[in-house]
């Protein structure tokens, strides 16, 4: 219901960007542009949907100067969330945040946040815009698009896509975002564990969460019975339960060697199994 009220709220402001900022050939722009810069002025959004048109866009991103981004930019104002399920505009998108500065990518973030941030975290194409803002803008400014996908986070760290999201944000969100997020895998280590994708998150947290964080996810997948042999034959668990080898230390990590090696038989019948054993 929340999404549904959301929606005609972000089809006004999209209407309302592109009717105020959207650019045109017959209006003089405030600083003069030159080269490639000059080709795509006025066609940034058209141009951005085709494949040689994304392409010629991000030549002109990476050679303009500041103030011309901006205005190549500034076309883009209301059309985020198409360009998030484009599979030719997302990459104009992520040029954008890599050469514009973190102030001039404010609309994009609040577009995805109207649109639903969470969403765009699950979108094949937009999670990768997601990972790039969070590379590249200060905590405080994506802090919304990072606690969107926290209220979400049991649907998310599952999702094909989302779960890349999570990871990224275990590693680049700031200090306290990492810990909650830490937290949350944790409480929720042997669903995650037993997941396709959840088992990624699990496997990505053990080796880009905080050290302290690392270290307690390891003895809650410990704690957890039957869970590290289940997870050491698994494609995507496996890699899991090696990290959590290498985290343990002294007599937690020979209670780990102990209850794998009780089921020896059952890991080299798998081969993922097989990998953990070399490690074991």
């Amino acid at each position: 219901q929340q999404q549904q009220q959301q929606q005609p709220q972000y089809q006004q402001y999209q209407q309302h960007q592109y009717q105020q900022q959207q650019p045109s050939n017959s209006v003089q722009l405030a600083v003069p542009v030159a080269g490639v810069s000059a080709t795509v002025v006025g066609k940034v959004w058209e141009l951005s949907q085709e494949a040689t048109g994304c392409r010629e866009v991000q030549r002109a991103l990476e050679e303009a100067s500041t103030e011309v981004r901006r205005q190549l930019a500034s076309e883009l104002h209301g059309h985020v969330w198409e360009a998030l399920r484009s599979p030719h505009a997302n990459f104009v998108l992520q040029k954008c945040v890599a050469t514009l500065e973190p102030e001039a990518l404010q609309f994009i973030i609040d577009e995805m946040v109207l649109g639903s941030a969470e969403k765009a975290a699950k979108s094949k194409f937009g999670c990768r815009v997601f990972q790039r803002l969070i590379e590249r803008c200060p905590g405080a400014q994506v802090s919304q698009l990072v606690e969107a996908v926290i209220a979400d986070f049991a649907v998310v760290a599952r999702h094909p896509y989302g779960n890349y999201v999570v990871q990224h944000l275990l590693e680049h969100a700031t200090p306290q975002h990492r810990h909650c997020l830490s937290q949350l895998v944790e409480r929720d280590m042997r669903g995650l564990a037993a997941d396709t994708f959840g088992s990624t998150v699990v496997s990505g947290a053990l080796s880009k969460a905080p050290q302290e964080s690392q270290l307690s996810l390891a003895r809650a997948l410990l704690r957890e019975d039957g869970l590290l042999v289940f997870i050491a034959c698994s494609k995507h668990g496996h890699n899991a339960v090696i990290r959590t080898l290498q985290v343990l230390k002294g007599a937690e990590r020979e209670e780990a060697r102990r209850r794998l090696l009780a089921d020896e038989s059952a890991l080299r019948a798998s081969k993922f199994g097989r990998s953990v054993l070399k490690h074991a």
